[in-house]
C-alpha cells in the first residue's frame, strides 16, 4: 500500500503507522477523555471459545480518491467505558445499542481525522459507520493494536490499490 502523507510524499504503512497512532491517541483524548499506548498485535486470543463475543466490531467505508475502509475493533468493556466517557453516563447505565452506536461513531472520528491527515485535499465521501461481524483476518492494511485503560482496541486502514491521489 502506497499513501500521500501530509507532506506530499509517498509511504506505505511504515510512513502511515505513526500517524494512525497519533490520530487515534487525539480522538481518544479529546472525545472519549482516554489515552491510548501501541502493543503488539496477538490476535491468537481469538481463537478460544467465545472469545469473539467479548469484541465489537465498527467500520466505516469511504470512496474517492483514495477508495478504501477503517475499521475498529474493541472488547465490550472498553465501548462501555467508551459510550459513558461520551454521554456522561455511568458504564452500569450503558445499553448494548450505544456501546454500539458510539462504536461506530469512534470509527468515523479516526477515519475522518485520519484521511484529513493522509490526503487533506482530497475529495473522499465517507459511507454511515456500520457494526459488522468481528472479524480480524479483516484487518488488513495499516494496523495497530491499543491498550487503554479500560481495554483492547485494535484499528486498521485499507486503501485499493491505486486509488489514492
Amino acid at each position: 500500500m502506497t499513501l500521500k502523507v501530509e507532506n506530499g510524499q509517498e509511504g506505505g504503512a511504515a510512513a502511515v503507522l505513526p500517524i494512525l497512532k497519533e490520530v487515534v491517541g487525539a480522538v481518544l483524548e479529546t472525545m472519549f477523555f482516554s489515552e491510548a499506548a501501541a502493543r503488539p498485535c496477538d490476535h491468537s486470543e481469538l481463537d478460544a471459545p467465545g472469545a469473539r463475543e467479548e469484541w465489537i466490531s465498527a467500520r466505516v467505508r469511504f470512496a474517492g480518491a483514495p477508495t478504501g475502509e477503517l475499521r475498529v475493533m474493541l472488547s465490550h468493556e472498553l465501548a462501555r467505558f467508551m459510550a459513558a466517557s461520551f454521554l456522561g453516563s455511568d458504564p452500569e447505565e450503558v445499553t448494548s445499542d450505544a456501546d454500539g452506536q458510539v462504536s461506530c461513531e469512534l470509527a468515523n472520528m479516526i477515519c475522518g481525522a485520519l484521511l484529513s491527515r493522509l490526503h487533506p485535499d482530497a475529495a473522499v465521501s465517507l459511507n454511515p459507520p456500520e457494526l459488522v461481524p468481528v472479524d480480524f483476518a479483516a484487518l488488513d492494511g495499516v494496523h495497530q493494536c491499543l491498550d487503554t485503560p479500560d481495554g483492547t482496541l485494535a484499528v486498521s486502514m485499507r486503501i485499493e490499490p491505486g486509488s489514492a491521489p
